[in-house]
């Protein structure tokens, strides 16, 4: 369990940069680290429009909490802690070291592969278009069939948190097209390549470096060159990240405690629940567990391969262990950002409910 504790990092003196990605309500910027120059992200909760304040004060702890329980169980975790900036409007949230190295590798979001393979889709307004077929569809269009269980594991990991946003800016695949450069140059230090499968290296090598450029640029990489990224460049499904979304976190202290003391109350969100990806032919959203049940019908193997490893990987002590420690490095005159009690014992009925229901089904 002393991987999964949750560290704390005063970034007062940090560097930080705005940062401006495609979607998203919450207050984020790039830090860097004063010794190791290394990039980081910190991100505070919810930021409401009407006022500029913050709407849910508590998400930034449901990414961490989400974060923590997602690798004990199992999943390819982006790892959050907590981070504290005196100087920062909310003060404190949370903070995950950058997925890519030095801007010369790149995550490209989901939202980049779907409206690449289909020019006339709108996230805004084709939301019911955004399902798992139309995911499925555009990884195979870009030669990324072996990524479509990666789809099936986010659903049932979003399933256990009641994650209701993975958008499509919320899911990605990393580029190394640094590493891709490097493997390529060691590749043609050796003497028994041939003259010609030099040159097609070579030129591989320069599309890669191309590619760092547009990245550095911020420039739209075409739908053609998407395609060449799996036959020329090194890349690995991003890391569960942005599942901030969940664990009743946008209820009130005052909602919370009636909801403990109501189970009814409990077992209702979880099965009102639903999935931000649809399926097809099905205009409206499906709840989470319904979006299971779909899988285990079309996709058994993968599935029930992942909720088999959830089964033999839970365990509710350890679940209550996370939870409870989640803020125990938090300093005593920063006490206020604690979690109560109440918000945690509903984190952990919540999560452990959801566990048990998704292992029902084997």
């Amino acid at each position: 369990m002393s991987n999964l504790k949750v560290d704390f990092t005063e970034i007062n003196d940090w560097h930080k940069n705005i940062y401006y990605s495609t979607g998203g309500t919450r207050s984020k910027k790039i830090v860097i680290h004063p010794v190791t120059n290394d990039e980081y992200f910190f991100k505070g909760s919810k930021i409401n429009k009407k006022n500029g304040g913050t709407l849910y004060p508590t998400e930034f702890w449901s990414e961490i909490v989400s974060s923590k329980i997602g690798q004990f169980l199992g999943f390819n975790m982006l790892d959050y802690n907590i981070a504290y900036d005196e100087n920062d409007r909310q003060k404190i949230g949370c903070i995950s070291k950058s997925m890519v190295l030095n801007s010369e590798n790149n995550l490209t979001e989901g939202i980049t592969y779907l409206t690449g393979f289909d020019s006339k889709y709108n996230p805004e307004e084709d939301k019911n278009k955004y399902t798992f077929q139309f995911i499925q569809n555009a990884l195979i269009g870009f030669n990324f069939d072996e990524y479509i269980e990666n789809i099936i594991e986010i659903i049932i990991f979003d399933s256990i948190i009641g994650n209701s946003d993975r958008h499509q800016e919320n899911w990605g695949i990393i580029m190394y097209y640094r590493n891709s450069i490097n493997k390529i140059n060691e590749e043609l230090l050796n003497s028994k390549v041939s003259f010609w499968k030099k040159i097609d290296m070579k030129f591989k090598r320069f599309l890669n470096e191309f590619f760092i450029l547009l990245h550095k640029e911020e420039r739209v990489i075409s739908k053609a060159n998407l395609k060449l990224h799996s036959n020329i460049t090194l890349h690995k499904f991003a890391p569960i990240y942005d599942s901030g979304c969940c664990l009743g976190r946008e209820h009130t202290d005052d909602k919370v405690l009636k909801m403990l003391n109501d189970s009814q109350m409990i077992e209702a969100y979880i099965r009102k629940g639903e999935s931000e990806i649809h399926w097809e032919g099905q205009p409206k959203k499906r709840k989470h567990f319904e979006l299971i049940e779909l899988l285990l019908e079309h996709y058994p193997t993968e599935t029930k391969k992942i909720i088999v490893r959830v089964k033999e990987k839970y365990n509710s002590e350890s679940i209550k262990e996370i939870i409870q420690n989640v803020d125990i490095k938090i300093p005593t005159d920063l006490i206020n950002f604690k979690l109560s009690e109440t918000r945690k014992q509903l984190m952990f009925k919540l999560v452990t409910l959801r566990i048990e229901k998704l292992i029902q089904y084997l």
